[in-house]
């Protein structure tokens, strides 16, 4: 069954085979993945990849997409270990609208915490990729670490709820459950 989740101007679902060329085109453009690990320019490498990452436990690579189907970016849950997992891969298409970004970000992190009932995310962001850096702080992450490739960050799920308060306009009204951390 494919995932699908949605958010207040967005929807994320869960990435399919013709979805490849798309994934593809974004990550090999030299400006947009500049920060993120590098595939090589083929298409049957990158439709195997989501062939072979569909239906791993709770991971799951994601499309972002508007209410009507037009597509602007990735973002995928990985390494779910207990309650905790990591967050990365989000990437998105030349001119995206700026609350487009928020309410992906948003409906990722709702999808986690809230569908998934994890505590934590562990996020890794390249050095450089300020934007990324940035805006995990404005959110409310915890610097944990750097060393001279990355920074790293924990983002639990209280301190999300918090700045999913700040930042309601990009968010659907739901429920949160469990507010604790443990």
């Amino acid at each position: 069954m494919k995932r699908f989740y949605e958010g207040k101007k967005v929807n994320l679902r869960e990435a399919e085979v013709s979805d490849a060329e798309f994934i593809l085109s974004l990550r090999t453009d030299d400006k947009l993945s500049r920060f993120i690990s590098k595939v090589d320019n083929d298409l049957e490498k990158q439709k195997q990849y989501i062939l072979n990452h569909q239906h791993i436990g709770e991971d799951c690579y994601f499309i972002v997409e508007s209410k009507d189907g037009e597509k602007y970016g990735t973002a995928r849950i990985y390494d779910v270990r207990g309650d905790n997992f990591q967050g990365g891969s989000m990437i998105s298409k030349h001119n995206t609208p700026f609350y487009v970004v928020y309410c992906g970000y948003f409906a990722f992190f709702d999808y986690a915490f809230f569908e998934l009932n994890k505590k934590c995310c562990e996020i890794n962001v390249v050095k450089g990729n300020d934007s990324v850096i940035n805006l995990h702080k404005r959110m409310g992450a915890t610097l944990i670490n750097e060393d001279f490739e990355k920074v790293y960050f924990i983002y639990p799920k209280e301190t999300y709820i918090e700045s999913r308060k700040k930042y309601s306009k990009y968010t659907l009204e739901r429920e949160i459950r469990e507010l604790a951390c443990n």
